[in-house]
């Protein structure tokens, strides 16, 4: 089993738990081919930088070409490659994150711990920290997964 983060906009999101689906575009292909699995889980952020959920991948992915409703910007958007998902857990209140540090004559201060200083996946805590979710999926620790299902969990 691996473990992923699967980064998506609000409205996405709520398109992808209608239809029980999650979509990405050809540059993911071979990460859809080879790597991931039914069974494999997911932490899913929406971009604004709240963790909303907890899902497992079920089946096999396929391609489809019709139109969910998706949306790339402002444009509609197929992300053809899909796979179907069962939510495990989805956030009352959703945990944030956000740059604990800045860089003030070449030194580091630590000014806003948050949760982000308990993950590894995200080695940016500065104020460019999102880059790393601005993929539609990035691999993640189990350690990493398991703290921020524990955050999620937390918001009950």
């Amino acid at each position: 089993m691996r473990y992923w983060c699967i980064s998506t906009s609000p409205q996405n999101w709520e398109i992808c738990k209608k239809n029980k689906v999650w979509g990405m575009d050809a540059r993911y292909f071979i990460t859809f081919k080879k790597f991931l699995k039914s069974g494999d889980k997911a932490i899913v952020y929406n971009h604004g930088g709240k963790f909303v959920a907890v899902i497992e991948f079920k089946g096999k992915f396929f391609h489809s070409t019709k139109d969910i409703g998706w949306k790339k910007g402002k444009n509609k958007f197929l992300f053809p490659y899909r796979i179907k998902f069962q939510t495990i857990l989805e956030a009352q209140n959703p945990p944030q994150i956000s740059y604990s540090t800045e860089e003030l004559g070449n030194k580091a201060k630590w000014v806003k711990p948050n949760s982000i200083d308990e993950i590894t996946f995200i080695a940016d805590k500065g104020k460019t920290w999102n880059q790393y979710l601005q993929v539609s999926i990035i691999r993640i620790t189990k350690e990493d997964f398991n703290k921020l299902y524990t955050a999620i969990k937390k918001t009950y």
